[in-house]
């Protein structure tokens, strides 16, 4: 799994914002690896290209058909909102004990 991460970063890294629109201009006629490095492309780029690849009029319907077919791997994990979940709770634990302390100091 892990050379699998590192694999896809290697992918992702050479994907340019360019070479994304250029894929996705022929999509669904790509192979599977070009599917899989615009799906790389998606998860780890810059909010910002991923917003200037939308905004692409001529794009934008490949890209909403493209994020449709591929739903499940641009989804967010149970792991992944499990670790968002605990650290919010962790940071509210963190809160609430200065809280605490706050308190029981100034009574």
């Amino acid at each position: 799994m892990n050379a699998h991460a590192n694999q896809e970063q290697i992918h992702a890294s050479r994907t340019t914002l360019d070479r994304a629109a250029a894929l996705l201009t022929r999509y669904p006629r790509t192979s599977q690896d070009e599917s899989r490095e615009i799906l790389c492309f998606l998860k780890t780029a810059r909010h910002l290209d991923i917003g200037l690849l939308s905004s692409n009029e001529s794009i934008r319907p490949r890209l909403d058909a493209f994020m449709k077919d591929h739903k499940k791997q641009l989804g967010v994990t149970a792991g992944e909102a499990g670790w968002v979940i605990g650290l919010i709770a962790a940071f509210l634990l963190v809160c609430w004990l200065l809280w605490e302390l706050g308190t029981a100091g100034i009574g």
